[in-house]
């Protein structure tokens, strides 16, 4: 597959308050919805999670294939509000099995 120019363009994603690429959910069935956020070159929904984002540099629309990179250093406090947030899932989630 060959990407343009417009396609390649990279963008910050969670360091600049003026980008489009505001976090949304989708709805993935019987009342579940799935993390993720709008695209903000086409507005197709980028599916994402709080590992990922934890992990990765960049998010990547599977649509238009715009890449968002996440800027480590300015989003520092979110990515740790973020692995705590994941530990908390973990935690309650042995805890809910460990009592099956």
């Amino acid at each position: 597959m060959c990407l343009t120019a417009r396609q390649r363009k990279e963008e910050n994603i969670m360091s600049n308050p003026d980008n489009n690429a505001a976090p949304v959910s989708s709805v993935a069935g019987q009342g579940q919805q799935m993390p993720g956020m709008k695209c903000p070159q086409c507005g197709e929904f980028i599916p994402t999670t709080i590992q990922h984002i934890i992990i990765s540099s960049a998010l990547v629309c599977p649509n238009c294939h715009l890449r968002l990179n996440i800027d480590r250093t300015k989003s520092g406090k979110a990515i740790d509000a973020l692995r705590k947030v994941q530990e908390a899932q973990d935690n309650l989630e042995r805890k809910t099995h460990s009592y099956r």
